[in-house]
């Protein structure tokens, strides 16, 4: 367990938040339902077809992140989230592509087994945040020599307590988060684990925040990451927030289903 950097039963022990003071950066648009499901949700997840088919694209920064042991582990990432629901639980899932921080990428080892712990899944990429005036950034990332995501914004005023409230009120009704944590058995024939799990996602708190304007967002293309193939038909909404993630993301986390072991 030297990449977690503590065993099993002996995480969490620390005291204060995993991820405090993280920084996201985040736009919603309209999609499809049937690129949600091809690209953003993990299987068996269906899109929540009862609510629009928007994805939640965050470029985000966890300087301070502390992960399982305690030790500091800062690393970025660019997060896909769409609408699921499964088993009566409504919620969002997806994956994300993750960097280090300050450029040294043996620091986020440790994402090869946190992602496969927590059943979300987690590539390497070379992200980058690019001013591009007083207020305006760019945050992209590279994977293999190919531009995969690129993310204009503009950021303004700082947003007032009361739409701070709002969006934390907004988070907690937003449902779950779900995952699927798939365990291969010894010969890779199938699976010792399937399972669907639910973390709350009440335990995201967000602490202050900015308005943003003028986004737009570009996908590129490789075949192992057709993201061209997923449209962005309208920004719907963006921001930037600094927010705290607590323990209880994590340690609180449950089984919602069981799924078949066998490879079909």
């Amino acid at each position: 367990m030297n990449m977690t950097g503590v065993r099993p039963g002996d995480a969490f022990k620390y005291e204060g938040p995993t991820m405090p003071n993280k920084a996201d950066y985040w736009v919603t648009f309209t999609s499809t339902y049937e690129a949600i499901e091809k690209y953003i949700l993990p299987p068996p997840l269906k899109a929540d077809r009862s609510v629009p088919p928007e994805v939640r694209l965050i470029c985000f920064v966890s300087p301070e992140n502390k992960a399982f042991s305690g030790k500091v582990t800062p690393y970025q990432g660019f997060m896909f989230l769409a609408q699921t629901e499964h088993n009566g639980v409504k919620g969002r899932a997806g994956w994300e592509y993750v960097d280090a921080v300050y450029g040294d990428k043996s620091e986020v080892d440790i994402m090869g087994p946190w992602g496969v712990y927590f059943g979300m899944m987690k590539k390497l990429g070379d992200i980058r945040f690019t001013p591009l005036g007083g207020n305006r950034f760019q945050m992209s990332v590279d994977r293999r020599g190919v531009r995969m995501i690129t993310l204009k914004m503009s950021i303004g005023a700082e947003m007032e307590a009361a739409k701070i409230d709002a969006i934390n009120a907004g988070i907690s009704g937003s449902g779950a988060t779900i995952t699927v944590r798939e365990i291969p058995n010894v010969d890779y024939t199938g699976f010792t684990e399937r399972s669907i799990c639910v973390a709350r996602a009440d335990k995201n708190c967000v602490l202050s925040g900015w308005n943003v304007s003028d986004c737009s967002v570009e996908f590129g293309h490789t075949p192992e990451d057709p993201l061209d193939q997923i449209p962005v038909l309208e920004v719907t909404g963006a921001g930037a927030t600094v927010n705290a993630g607590s323990k209880e993301l994590f340690t609180e986390m449950y089984v919602l289903d069981s799924l078949p072991l066998d490879a079909t």
